[in-house]
């Protein structure tokens, strides 16, 4: 029988849904001697444990995890599996070792029965709510509320307390910071629930967030975090990997083979990520098509990638009804073979060669550092003849 506590209200049966499978499964491995050493924001995007210096002991660390979390394997048998593993690598027990920080010589308990009950019920948490995140953030259309919900525990935080039954709207700022798991060994969770639901309630006013400093001993950085909510978990973990995974993806289609990354970014046009944009279900931006280098060094731009945002994709949809996130597609045909013009600095306007034409306007955008699909639609051929004349250099017939 799995350990239900560590399952949020919403859990009905052991497996984990896909979202939460595939935020466990995409992080990066990131050793680190103490917990101090990585920050909220890394944790969203990277997988650690405190004293795992060894990439084979993350791996078996990680491994692990991912297994209990696909297969819903309780925490005794998750230890029982693993301890003998950890044994084998060495990485059980009181063992010296140097802090890389420091360099001094140290007695760390690595691996014991405590440290692996703590590393099982943080990592569950946290990736089943950052899980249901994404599936809030798609289904917020017909659940547009969030409502604050104590755990299973006998004793209650004093400021979770206070939060029991908050009801707020799925995007209202407070959930940024408030949005469970809030600390070691925290079993608050939220429920989406409906507007009507939410009016029966009482929909509540954005509290403020008093925020108090914290001293990294490790570092001595001083950061502000809530009151409240412990060092390390003062973060959604689901919204910055929202944002960091658009960021990485662009990143990552800059630096590879030219040829992969225009079928990278095809298959990005195409994805459930940019539906979502036009439904208006998902915020962010999602890569649609890389542009050609000529382009790109003709307006500024330091990056090829071509994104799209929810603004940009939801004004198309009311303005252009015929279009669909489908038509994204033909961005990458537009860009290799349409004609393109120079409005000024950093806009160019293309349009396609045959049929009725495609228009596409591209904007660098932060320096040249960002590439915005700022609006993309069909014109017939006296429309865009009328508009010619205003979008400057010829780049190419």
């Amino acid at each position: 029988m799995a350990d239900l506590s560590d399952k949020p209200g919403y859990a009905f049966k052991p497996g984990a849904p896909p979202e939460v499978s595939a935020y466990f499964r995409n992080k990066k491995l990131r050793p680190s001697f103490s917990w101090q050493d990585v920050e909220p924001e890394e944790h969203a995007i990277a997988f650690t444990a405190a004293k795992a210096m060894q990439m084979d002991v993350l791996e078996t660390l990680r491994g692990a995890l991912k297994e209990a979390l696909d297969q819903g394997i309780p925490f005794d048998q998750f230890a029982r599996d693993l301890k003998p593993r950890l044994r084998k690598l060495g990485w059980w027990g009181v063992k010296e070792m140097v802090d890389p920080l420091t360099g001094e010589v140290r007695k760390v308990r690595l691996g014991s029965p405590r440290r692996l009950r703590t590393i099982y019920r943080a990592n569950m948490r946290s990736a089943r709510a950052a899980g249901q995140w994404d599936r809030i953030q798609r289904t917020k259309r017909a659940l547009p509320y969030l409502i604050y919900q104590l755990g299973p525990s006998e004793n209650h935080r004093a400021h979770h307390e206070a939060k029991a039954g908050l009801v707020l709207p799925v995007d209202d700022p407070f959930w940024q910071k408030w949005y469970p798991p809030n600390g070691w060994g925290c079993k608050c969770n939220v429920r989406q629930i409906t507007r009507r639901e939410a009016e029966e309630r009482g929909v509540s006013d954005s509290p403020s967030i008093e925020m108090r400093d914290v001293v990294n001993r490790r570092t001595g950085e001083i950061k502000k975090i809530p009151v409240g909510i412990d060092p390390g978990w003062e973060m959604n973990p689901g919204r910055y990997r929202q944002q960091q995974m658009e960021r990485f993806l662009a990143e990552k289609l800059d630096a590879a083979d030219p040829a992969i990354a225009r079928v990278a970014a095809v298959d990005m046009a195409s994805s459930w990520r940019v539906r979502r944009l036009f439904e208006g279900t998902a915020k962010g931006r999602v890569p649609v098509a890389m542009l050609p280098e000529e382009f790109a060094i003709a307006i500024g731009a330091k990056t090829r990638v071509v994104q799209i945002d929810s603004r940009t994709a939801r004004k198309a949809a009311r303005r252009h009804p015929e279009l669909v996130s489908e038509d994204l597609v033909n961005i990458d045909q537009l860009l290799q073979s349409g004609i393109v013009h120079k409005q000024d600095a950093t806009h160019l306007h293309i349009q396609s060669r045959e049929g009725l034409p495609w228009v596409m306007a591209i904007e660098a955008l932060a320096d040249g550092a960002y590439l915005k699909l700022s609006t993309i639609f069909r014109a017939d051929a006296r429309r865009w003849r009328g508009k010619e004349r205003w979008f400057g250099e010829l780049l190419r017939e």
